[in-house]
């Protein structure tokens, strides 16, 4: 019969020359393999972990977080002025103490010296005058009536004499050495303010201590050491019998 049997080498031969390439190449594999008697190392790559996926932020946690930094804004708005204004700190110029050094003092009947950034007007008076026992006067340039600014007049005229604190607003008008009213409509005479003496010569004015101005101005001159050598020409005053 001639069918597909095979026998004997012939047919041996035959059925190799019957597979096709795919199981002739796995079946030479096979046979290397099986002579060299190692297995073929296979080269696998190495997997790497998946990156970890971040959740999205939920809305409740969102409005979690907007609440609360919400009631931190408002507090710090509520508590943030009490705080500053509460919190020590070294005030200088006008609310805080001025230092006038010794050389800017006046001789002692002279006209007074003007300290703008204390916002004051520094007198030394001789004794007697304006009743006063004499000494420094640190005078606020404001005027009591309306608050304008009061600046010295060394030409301003008034009952025969010059030399005036005279207001632009409203013409109120005090004199030059305690600041007493004489004329205008301000309801007092110019407030002033603490002195205190250093041992320097120097005077520090605190400007944060203001008294109102009244009739007893003259009585609050602080006595200035060396007063009586420095007097100016021409403002002696008589000594008392």
């Amino acid at each position: 019969m001639s069918g597909n049997r095979c026998t004997g080498g012939n047919g041996s031969q035959r059925w190799r020359m019957a597979k096709g390439p795919a199981e002739r190449t796995l079946a030479e594999g096979r046979a290397a393999g099986a002579e060299s008697g190692r297995v073929q190392p296979v080269d696998t790559p190495v997997a790497s972990p998946a990156p970890t996926a971040h959740l999205p932020l939920s809305r409740r946690a969102l409005l979690a977080g907007g609440f609360w930094s919400g009631l931190g804004l408002a507090m710090v708005g509520l508590l943030g002025a009490p705080l500053s204004f509460l919190w020590p700190r070294k005030v200088t110029g006008f609310g805080g103490e001025v230092t006038v050094p010794a050389a800017k003092i006046p001789a002692p009947g002279s006209e007074p010296v003007h300290i703008p950034e204390g916002k004051f007007y520094l007198a030394n008076l001789v004794p007697s005058q304006e009743e006063s026992p004499g000494g420094l006067l640190a005078l606020w340039h404001k005027c009591p009536h309306l608050g304008c600014s009061v600046p010295w007049r060394p030409d301003f005229e008034y009952g025969g004499s010059k030399g005036w604190y005279r207001c632009p607003c409203h013409g109120s008008t005090y004199t030059r050495g305690a600041g007493l009213l004489v004329f205008g409509p301000a309801p007092r005479p110019l407030d002033t303010m603490a002195i205190e003496l250093k041992g320097n010569g120097d005077v520090v004015v605190n400007t944060g201590a203001i008294t109102k101005g009244g009739k007893d101005n003259p009585l609050r001159a602080v006595p200035y050491p060396g007063t009586a050598a420095r007097i100016a020409p021409g403002n002696e005053r008589p000594r008392e019998a």
